[in-house]
């Protein structure tokens, strides 16, 4: 076989065999094929999507690639979640410590940042200390002691999907329902969880651009988990505004931190749905059997104390956990309604800060963010503060087009 002529197959909108994906991905994993043509295949599977059979052979390759975690020798039941990403997405690091107190066992395997919504393993690591890559008997030890852990890939659970995912994070390549699926699906089989919530968001803040594509991506993960025995569900939410008030790695483990300790508002709400909906799965019981419980796991302090423990178990000091102490404030410019905030330009200043990775090589600067003060249905008077920007120096200039991210009642700032 020849990359080349894959590569070209698939820019002519022709389907790829199992051996030909095969080929290409591990001759990629295995250093064969080098950055420059796997991006070139990944841009033509991005312009011209993958087929369901095709999805299915990707996923299986993945799988592969490195073990799939047997759990059967740990008591309990187990559940996952994963969000198709969105802006300020803090919400595994919610969720996990509220089931881990109602005694359900969620074995996490998350992603770093890809394009601009962040990710988990990138939120956790700004905690000093925090380590994400746990060997197999440290990972079953916490799982079973605590009820949640969080790990990135390594080099034995789907190794290919990290070298991939790590490509496709600064290729413009993250928009393919195709390959989103494939990246989500192959964790969490290779995770060795049979009951998967899918929390897919849609809008300018998301991967998925349309509420129609949510839908079809939903069709397609519940399709795959069949395939592998896996009782899957989903969420369809729209992302057009930030999930909570922060944006950055730090300010959004803070801001997790407050929703357990009983912080109100759209995100805690959030949270609890996806809760509940995991504690119904798990224990097969109602919904609002399961949303009592996730309630009164924040209520009595359980999901906190679990969250503490889970930090320091994987090695974290959260007492030293800190965010840069320049900041600038966006001051309003006009008076009237917040009606929107738009995600997608709040996640491109979030970007230029620093929260980012703009190429593989890139190290994210953890201490920077955004703190938005002001939430959608507030009325804001002239210089009042909008949102709070966290920067690396207190000489920085933001460019006057990055701040357009709030429209007010009768115009724009």
């Amino acid at each position: 076989m020849n990359i080349l002529d894959i590569i070209e197959k698939k820019r002519y909108k022709k389907h790829l065999t199992y051996e030909e994906l095969e080929y290409a991905f591990n001759g990629y994993l295995n250093k064969q094929i080098p950055d420059y043509q796997m991006s070139s295949l990944l841009m033509a599977i991005c312009i011209n999507e993958l087929d369901e059979e095709e999805i299915f052979a990707l996923t299986e390759i993945f799988i592969k690639s490195g073990e799939v975690l047997d759990l059967s020798d740990i008591d309990g039941v187990f559940v996952d979640k994963h969000s198709t990403g969105g802006v300020g997405d803090k919400t595994t690091m919610v969720i996990g410590p509220i089931v881990a107190a109602c005694h359900l066992k969620m074995p996490k395997m998350s992603g770093r940042g890809l394009g601009l919504t962040g990710g988990t393993i990138d939120k956790l690591e700004s905690i000093p200390g925090f380590d994400v890559d746990l060997t197999f008997p440290e990972f079953k030890k916490g799982l079973q002691e605590i009820g949640f852990v969080n790990v990135s890939q390594n080099e034995k659970l789907v190794p290919l999907d990290k070298m991939v995912y790590a490509l496709r994070d600064v290729t413009g390549t993250t928009e393919s329902l195709g390959l989103i699926a494939v990246s989500i699906m192959s964790k969490k089989i290779a995770g060795g969880t049979k009951n998967i919530l899918i929390d897919i968001k849609y809008g300018n803040g998301a991967l998925i651009k349309t509420k129609d594509d949510a839908y079809k991506f939903s069709l397609l993960v519940k399709k795959i988990g069949e395939k592998y025995q896996a009782k899957v569900q989903t969420i369809i939410d729209s992302m057009n505004i930030p999930l909570g008030n922060n944006i950055g790695n730090a300010l959004e483990v803070m801001e997790a931190m407050d929703i357990l300790k009983g912080k109100q508002g759209y995100l805690t709400d959030l949270c609890l749905k996806l809760a509940a909906n995991l504690i119904s799965m798990g224990y097969n019981i109602s919904y609002e059997d399961g949303y009592n419980m996730a309630e009164d796991a924040i209520k009595s302090g359980k999901a906190y104390q679990k969250f503490l423990e889970f930090v320091k178990y994987q090695k974290g000091d959260i007492t030293k956990l800190k965010v840069s102490p320049y900041t600038l404030e966006v001051k309003s410019r006009e008076e009237g309604f917040l009606k929107d905030i738009n995600a997608h330009k709040i996640a491109k200043l979030a970007s230029i800060l620093g929260c980012f990775r703009q190429n593989k090589e890139a190290k994210i600067n953890y201490e920077v963010g955004i703190v938005i003060n002001k939430n959608i249905g507030d009325y804001v008077h002239k210089d009042d503060t909008l949102c709070t920007l966290y920067v690396d120096n207190k000489n920085i200039e933001i460019d006057e087009e990055s701040l357009k991210c709030f429209k007010i009642e009768g115009g724009n700032l």
